[in-house]
């Protein structure tokens, strides 16, 4: 049996428990999760740097899941683009699931291994490419159809899983194994198995976007500014770069359409 859907030996007791009960055993158990992503540090290192390669090729990084994994892909790419600056299509989340996935679902279930194919093969996937699957289970059809139609096609293949020896980390090229054991909710991975998943995922990302000179200093220089409390980042992002005040930095964004990249280009030393 895989860990994921093993019972946990603290947790027997879980639906006799109080919200405070509940929640002290969520605490004491949470460590687990961060033990997991920092044990699996070299492969998602090495994840980072081969994503930051494709966007240095204007390649498209595409992520797959299903489920929970899914609502996670499609968490990520969401934010790539108001975050980073991305263009759109270079993020992109193919997910199975059905309504509850929300509109980036390509189909209602997580058995389907021909509509990854066929989606990925409309889009042209190819060698500047990068396909990462999300499956807690490491066993989901529909990612690992995904991720054999991207290797095939000369895509870097990544896979992310919480069961050692999972099929999803074998067929891949690099394998991120997050070992995150039995949850306390017998087989709820949304928990520990969700969770260190999208840690796994925002150091990827961001670690590419780092690579890929989209971040000076710890500020976030390629945010596309589309409301109010978008305007004051931009406003405080070129104070602290620049050595202005508020109303000379809003002055100068306001003379580069809101671009924080454009403003700072007028201060050429600062990127």
């Amino acid at each position: 049996m895989a860990a994921t859907e093993r019972r946990h030996p603290r947790s027997t007791g879980l639906g006799s428990m109080t919200a405070r009960e509940v929640v002290a055993l969520m605490d004491d158990e949470e460590w687990r999760t961060a033990a997991a992503v920092r044990q699996a540090a070299p492969c998602i290192v090495t994840a980072a740097d081969r994503v930051a390669d494709c966007l240095r090729h204007n390649g498209r990084i595409v992520l797959m899941g299903a489920g929970t994994s899914g609502r996670i892909a499609i968490q990520e790419a969401a934010e790539m683009r108001p975050t980073f600056g991305v263009p759109e299509g270079q993020f992109l989340a193919l997910v199975a699931g059905g309504l509850s996935c929300g509109s980036a679902a390509i189909t209602s279930s997580e058995d389907d291994t021909r509509a990854p194919v066929a989606t990925l093969a409309k889009m042209g996937i190819g060698p500047n490419d990068a396909v990462i699957g999300l499956a807690a289970s490491g066993t989901t059809p529909f990612v690992l159809a995904g991720l054999r139609a991207g290797r095939a096609e000369g895509a870097w293949t990544c896979a992310i899983a919480n069961n050692a020896d999972a099929p999803v980390l074998e067929i891949a090229d690099t394998a991120i194994c997050l070992d995150t054991g039995a949850e306390i909710l017998t087989g709820s991975t949304r928990l520990q198995a969700g969770t260190a998943q999208k840690l796994a995922l925002n150091r990827i990302t961001t670690a590419a976007m780092v690579v890929n000179g989209r971040v000076v200093e710890n500020h976030m220089v390629d945010l596309v500014v589309s409301i109010a409390k978008l305007e004051r980042r931009a406003v405080r992002i070129v104070c602290d770069l620049c050595g202005l005040d508020e109303h000379d930095a809003r002055r100068l964004l306001e003379s580069n359409d809101w671009s924080v990249r454009g403003a700072l280009a007028c201060f050429g030393d600062r990127l």
